[in-house]
C-alpha cells in the first residue's frame, strides 16, 4: 500500500484540481456568454436606436407639411432636408420623399408637381391596374439614384403597398417588407425596405382621398443601416444576420453560426414589422491575452501541487527506506564484526590446536631433534601456503574439490594419504564457497582433534552428488570418519557447531544431519545451488 501511496495522492490533489478548476472554468464560461449577451443586446439597440432616429426624422418632415398645409415646394424642402444633415449623420437611410395619394387618371397632378419641383417631364410609371397611385413627387438630397426614382409608383409594388394600407389605416409610421429599391441603379445592390407615414388623416377601413393627401416616407438600404449602427468598438466582436420573417435583410462578413460557440436571437419590433436577428460571437471577442486566466493558473497550480506531493512523499519514502537500509546494514556489520572476532578467535585456537596436532604427531614420528625439526617446519610452511591461497580467492567462486583440497590440505598437511575425495566437478557460488569452506574447515579440524583419522587405521572420505536441473540443483555432501578408537562428539554444541549450522541453514538455506556409529562420525549436508 505504502508503494502505491505517491500515486493514490498524486490521483486525489489531481481529481480535486480538476473539479475545482472545472468549476472555475464553467463560471469563466458562464461570465464569457453574459459579457456576449450584453454585446450582443447592446448591438440590437443601437440598431433599434438608429431606426428610432430615422423615424424622427420622417416625424419631422411630416411636422414641416402639416405646418404648410401641403404647400412644400422643391426648393423649401431641399433646404429643410439639406438641413437635417442625412447625408453625415444618418446613414443607411437613403433619402427622404413625399408621394401624392391619388387616383388611377389622375396622373397629371404628379407630373406637374416633378416638372415644377425639379424641371424634368417625368411620367408616373410604370403601369398599374390598381385603383389608386402613390407616385413619388419630391425626393432629396436629389443625386442619380433619388433621380431615378421620381415619378415611381409604389402603390403598385405589393410589399410597399400593404405597408402604405396599413399606414392608412393606423395613422403611424408603417414599414414594408424586405424589397428592392428603384435606387439600386449599379451592380452592388442592397436589400432595402421603406417606411411611411401618411399625410393627412383616416380612421376608416376604406380609403377616402379628401381625407389622405400622400405620405411621407424614406427608402433604406439595409446593409449600410446596419454597418452604421454597428460601427462602435463594443460592438465589433459580435457577428449577426437580420431577417423579416423568411426575407433576408443584412448579415456581416463573418457570420458563421454553424463555427461559433455562443449563438442568440433576438426580435426587433419596428413601425409594424417584426426584425429577427440572430448574432453570435468573432474572434475579436477573444481578442484577450488570456480568455480563461483564472482557469489556467489554477489548473497548473493543481498540477504542480499535485506533482509536488507525489515527489515529496516518494522522497520521503526513500528517506525511510535508506534509514531503514542503514539500520538493517549497521545491524548486519555489528553481526559480521562479533562473528568475525568470534571466528577469529575460534581460528586462533583451531590454528594453535592444529599447530599442536602437527607437533605431537611429527614429535611421534621423529627419531631425532632434526627429523622433528625438518617434519615440523614443512608442515607449517603446507599449512601457510594453503591460507594464502585462501585468503587470496577471497572465497570467491571456486571449485568444490579444489576448495575442499585448500582445506584439507590446510588442516591434514600436504600429502594425507588417509584423505578421499570423490564427486563431480561441481562450480560454488561466493555464498556456497564461503559457507562450505568454513564448515569443511571446522569438520576438519574437529576431525583432527577429536575423530582420530589421522590415526594408525584412520581416514577420512568425502565425497558428493548433484541432482535436479538449473533452478532446482541441490548438491548433497557426505562427510565419512574412519578410526578405530572413535570419541563420540559431546552433547554440547560448541561454536564451531552453531558456526557450522548457522552457515548451512541460516546463509544455505539446506540442511545437515549428524550421526556418530561405531566407525565415526557421518555428516549429510544438503544444499541448493541456485541461491
Amino acid at each position: 500500500m505504502k508503494r502505491f501511496l505517491p500515486f493514490i495522492v498524486f490521483l486525489l490533489v489531481t481529481s480535486l484540481g480538476i473539479g475545482m478548476t472545472t468549476v472555475v472554468y464553467r463560471a469563466e464560461l458562464n461570465a464569457e456568454q453574459k459579457r456576449f449577451e450584453i454585446m450582443a443586446e447592446e448591438a440590437v439597440n443601437q440598431l433599434r436606436e438608429r431606426l428610432r432616429q430615422h423615424i424622427a426624422l420622417l416625424s419631422a418632415t411630416r411636422a414641416l407639411f402639416a405646418a404648410t398645409d401641403g404647400e412644400v415646394d422643391g426648393t423649401a424642402f431641399k433646404q429643410f432636408v439639406a438641413g437635417l444633415g442625412i447625408d453625415d449623420q444618418y446613414a443607411g437611410i437613403q433619402g427622404i420623399g413625399y408621394a401624392r395619394f391619388i387616383k388611377t387618371g389622375e396622373e397629371i397632378k404628379a407630373q406637374l408637381d416633378i416638372s415644377t419641383n425639379y424641371a424634368l417631364g417625368r411620367a408616373v410609371w410604370p403601369e398599374t391596374e390598381q385603383e389608386y397611385r402613390t407616385p413619388i413627387v419630391l425626393l432629396e438630397p436629389q443625386d442619380e439614384r433619388n433621380k431615378a426614382a421620381l415619378g415611381y409608383d409604389m402603390f403598385e409594388e405589393p410589399s410597399r403597398r400593404a405597408a402604405i394600407m396599413r399606414a392608412l389605416q393606423s395613422g403611424q409610421a408603417a414599414a414594408s417588407a424586405p424589397v428592392e429599391l428603384v435606387q439600386e441603379i449599379t451592380s452592388h445592390k442592397q436589400a432595402g425596405f421603406l417606411v411611411y407615414f401618411p399625410f393627412g388623416r383616416s380612421d376608416a377601413s376604406t380609403i377616402v382621398e379628401d381625407e389622405v393627401r400622400g405620405f411621407i416616407y424614406a427608402p433604406f438600404r439595409a446593409g449600410d443601416l446596419h454597418l452604421a449602427a454597428l460601427t462602435p468598438q463594443e460592438t465589433r466582436g459580435v457577428a449577426l444576420r437580420s431577417s423579416d420573417g423568411d426575407q433576408f435583410l443584412f448579415q456581416t462578413a463573418k457570420f458563421a453560426p454553424e463555427n461559433a460557440t455562443y449563438n442568440v436571437v433576438r426580435e426587433l419590433e419596428f413601425a409594424g414589422r417584426i426584425w429577427n436577428i440572430e448574432l453570435h460571437e468573432t474572434s475579436i471577442f477573444y481578442d484577450a491575452p488570456f480568455p480563461h486566466l483564472s482557469s489556467l493558473i489554477l489548473g497548473t497550480l493543481s498540477a504542480i501541487l499535485a506533482f509536488a506531493l507525489a515527489i515529496a512523499i516518494v522522497a520521503q519514502q526513500n528517506a525511510v527506506r535508506q534509514a531503514h537500509e542503514v539500520k538493517r546494514l549497521v545491524e548486519e556489520t555489528l553481526k559480521e564484526k562479533e562473528m568475525l572476532l568470534q571466528e577469529m578467535r575460534h581460528r586462533i585456537k583451531n590454528s594453535i590446536a592444529r599447530v599442536l596436532a602437527i607437533a605431537r604427531q611429527t614429535a611421534n614420528s621423529a627419531e631425532t631433534i632434526e627429523d622433528f625439526s625438518e617434519s615440523f617446519t614443512a608442515r607449517l610452511h603446507a599449512m601457510s601456503k594453503s591460507q594464502d591461497l585462501l585468503t587470496r580467492s577471497k572465497w570467491q567462486r571456486a571449485d568444490l574439490r579444489t576448495l575442499l583440497s585448500a582445506e584439507l590440505e590446510q588442516v591434514f598437511g600436504d600429502g594425507s594419504d588417509h584423505v578421499v575425495l570423490e564427486g563431480p566437478k561441481t562450480e560454488l557460488n561466493e555464498q556456497a564457497t564461503q559457507a562450505i569452506g568454513l564448515v569443511c574447515h571446522e569438520l576438519a579440524t574437529n576431525a583432527l582433534k577429536y575423530g582420530g583419522v589421522t590415526e594408525p587405521g584412520g581416514r577420512l572420505k568425502v565425497e558428493w552428488s548433484l541432482s535436479g536441473k538449473k533452478a532446482k540443483r541441490r548438491l548433497k555432501l557426505h562427510w565419512r570418519e574412519f578410526a578405530e578408537n572413535a570419541n563420540p562428539p559431546s552433547d554440547k554444541k560448541g561454536f564451531g557447531t552453531k558456526l557450522i549450522d548457522a552457515n548451512i541453514r541460516g546463509e544455505l538455506s539446506g540442511s545437515i544431519e549428524r550421526e556418530f556409529d561405531k566407525d565415526g562420525l557421518s555428516v549429510i549436508i544438503d544444499i541448493p545451488l541456485s541461491r
